[in-house]
């Protein structure tokens, strides 16, 4: 279901985005997608990340019944941090379908 969040005139993505609670892995830390679009993701971690820099991370989903794994790579274009956590925006460069069947089993 798309993102019921209201337009923000300023707000320059042009992906519909997806609001989604998808395990994220990054480096070596569990975390949790917010949204999810064709280009980019926001998630939330307990590891800092800079605006600016490249970060990789792993986003877990099941689909036909079985775990699968996306490898992303993104430029990280937001950093918020609140409640102890802190939720990365970054902008999809590189994601690429993990082969290993056996993810998560």
């Amino acid at each position: 279901m798309p993102s019921t969040h209201a337009p923000d005139p300023r707000d320059q993505r042009t992906a519909v985005r997806f609001d989604t609670g998808l395990p994220v892995q990054i480096e070596g830390s569990a975390g949790q997608t917010q949204n999810i679009s064709a280009q980019g993701v926001y998630f939330e971690s307990d590891v800092l990340q800079r605006v600016g820099s490249l970060v990789n991370f792993t986003v877990e989903f099941t689909l036909q019944g079985r775990k699968q794994r996306l490898l992303c790579e993104g430029k990280v274009v937001r950093v918020d941090v609140h409640d102890g956590r802190v939720g990365i925006a970054a902008r999809l460069l590189a994601p690429i379908f993990d082969e290993d069947e056996g993810a998560g089993a």
